[in-house]
């Protein structure tokens, strides 16, 4: 009765043990961060837009190259032109990794925040030689009351004080 006892709870250990695997499985986009559907201009045109409108604010999408990247540390800050009526350009950086791969993947607005999501390949934290880093960069024609960036695995960037 003993032996019995052992094969049946080995049996169902290794079921529930299987069991596990099975569910505890997650696909990537399982674990990917989105905007809500209500704010999200991707979500609303099926793509987002390299130009357009989100809530009251005008915004472009610069193409990869417009800008040169130079921050040696992750996340956001504001630059504008000298001259009147500038556009502001909020530049996306992923610091000194050695990553050219960065892309603004979806914008909304809650209220006066901006949000915007960001996507890029790891490059496993690597440091790059270079003095440039990745970065992308959106313009606006006013500033947003406030400024939320999360890439896709739910990492949040900050503003960089400089």
């Amino acid at each position: 009765m003993k032996k019995l006892t052992r094969k049946l709870a080995c049996v169902m250990m290794a079921l529930m043990l299987l069991a596990g695997v099975l569910t505890g499985c997650s696909t990537e986009s399982d674990t990917q961060w989105y905007l809500h559907k209500s704010i999200s201009l991707q979500e609303k045109y099926g793509t987002l837009p390299q130009e357009g409108t989100v809530g009251n604010l005008d915004y472009r999408i610069l193409e990869k190259g417009a800008f040169s990247c130079y921050e040696s540390e992750a996340g956001y800050y504001i630059d504008m032109l000298e001259e009147p009526d500038s556009p502001y350009f909020i530049v996306i950086t992923l610091g000194s990794k050695a990553n050219d791969a960065v892309e603004i993947v979806d914008l909304g607005m809650d209220g006066t925040t901006l949000q915007i999501v960001i996507a890029h390949a790891d490059a496993a934290g690597d440091e790059s030689d270079s003095k440039s880093s990745p970065c992308c960069v959106l313009q606006v024609n006013q500033m947003p009351g406030s400024i939320e960036i999360h890439d896709r695995n739910g990492r949040t960037y900050e503003l960089i004080e400089k």
